[in-house]
């Protein structure tokens, strides 16, 4: 019978709730990792129910053959699915034929051990485990885990991998306590048999699962770092595709603005060919008969062409502006008319633009207009020999502008 349970009883409370938990983080995050953890810490709880509720004692005489039958292949279950998380973990097949080696020697003996376990059941009496025979078996085992983990040590350098091999350290150590005590039937550390080889279970599960807490920390930390690089990508996409659309925009708005000067150039062009066709034709038909008459459509037909030649002008020049310049181009394009149109200075010229015009969006069309205003005001100024000042005002209000003269 099995004395001095606490350890076993602990042991097997810890298996259970760190099984269910590494089980439910599996299921949330599919973790090969988590399942095959899992799978070592229910068959740790199957082997200590079963100690727990058959009382059985692998090393006492007993007549109960089904928990003999049952004790040894249990044993060999939980060792296998521990050596194979930790195969899996230090990625045997990559540049690891020491540990490869180790590993699969482990199977191949696992396997013997079960072999002759099977026939001890089948085709002897024998209903416990010899200590000399937990000796040779159990230190076989442990021979290739040293050499497995040995390797491994040297081999591998990452953090979340060394705690894992540091946590199979433990768990090998703990397990040659066992067999020691189990030999020479004597305690180590105050404790004997099976309980030491659940201490260093117990200690192994927390090395572990401290080993894959930190493997799911630096996992989440590198979606943080991957959502913010794609975040940051997202983010240059869209800048690139605002620009690539303003581009695209501003090039639509010039074929627009385009085609409205080419329509308004084609009707400014073919509305004053029309009107000196007519003037022409007039003055010829008067030429002879009223020569004075013929002098005034004659007068019309140049003043017709002058203002051709500016409306030309004014649509070409429209046609041309930059955009980053278009506010002081404007008021330069004012100041030249000034000069021209004007009794050469005898009549003088002010200007005022405030701050907000040149924040203003202003288009093609508003140029256009604003420019036969003024032409039209400083042409109609300079015909009055008693003006001797004029101003002009530009002013904006809720992203409107007007030109004041005064």
């Amino acid at each position: 019978m099995i004395a001095n349970s606490t350890i076993e009883y602990f042991a097997l409370g810890a298996s259970v709730i760190t099984c269910v938990y590494h089980l439910m983080l599996y299921i949330h995050q599919k973790d090969r990792y988590l399942l095959l953890y899992s799978n070592y810490l229910f068959s740790l709880a199957l082997y200590l129910a079963f100690r727990r509720i058959t009382q059985y004692d692998s090393f006492e005489v007993s007549d109960n053959r089904m928990a003999f039958a049952f004790d040894h292949p249990i044993i060999l279950y939980m060792l296998a699915s521990y050596v194979y998380f930790i195969s899996i973990v230090l990625d045997i097949h990559n540049n690891a034929r020491i540990i490869k080696f180790a590993v699969y020697a482990f199977y191949v003996t696992s396997f013997v051990f079960l072999m002759v376990h099977v026939y001890k059941v089948f085709f002897t009496e024998e209903a416990y485990l010899s200590r000399a025979y937990f000796l040779i078996t159990k230190s076989i085992m442990c021979v290739f885990a040293f050499t497995g983990l040995f390797g491994a040590w040297y081999i591998r350098k990452t953090p979340f991998i060394r705690i894992i091999i540091g946590g199979g350290f433990i768990y090998a150590v703990f397990s040659v306590f066992t067999i020691v005590s189990v030999y020479y039937q004597i305690s180590i550390l105050g404790f004997k048999q099976y309980q030491l080889y659940f201490i260093g279970c117990l200690f192994d599960i927390m090395m572990f699962s401290s080993a894959l807490g930190y493997r799911n920390y630096l996992m989440n930390q590198e979606t943080i770092s991957t959502q913010k690089l794609l975040t940051a990508e997202s983010e240059k996409n869209k800048e690139l595709l605002l620009n690539q659309h303003q581009i695209l925009k501003k090039e639509n708005d010039q074929k627009a603005a385009q085609a409205i000067l080419n329509r308004q150039l084609q009707d400014e062009v073919g509305s004053s060919l029309s009107s000196i066709h007519v003037f022409a034709d007039l003055s010829a038909d008067l030429l002879q008969t009223q020569p004075e008459k013929s002098k005034e459509y004659l007068k019309r037909i140049a003043l017709q062409g002058q203002q051709l030649m500016d409306d030309i002008g004014d649509i070409i020049w429209i046609a041309n502006l930059s955009e980053a310049q278009k506010h002081q181009d404007f008021i330069g394009r004012i100041k030249n008319y000034s000069q021209e149109l004007l009794n050469s200075g005898t009549i003088e010229f002010t200007l005022k633009v405030e701050d907000v015009f040149y924040k203003t969006a202003i288009n093609n069309e508003w140029l256009r207009t604003q420019l036969s205003k003024v032409k039209a005001h400083l042409k109609a100024a300079a015909s009055r020999p008693d003006l001797k000042k004029i101003h002009l005002s530009i002013e904006c209000i809720n992203d409107q502008c007007e030109l004041r003269f005064e």
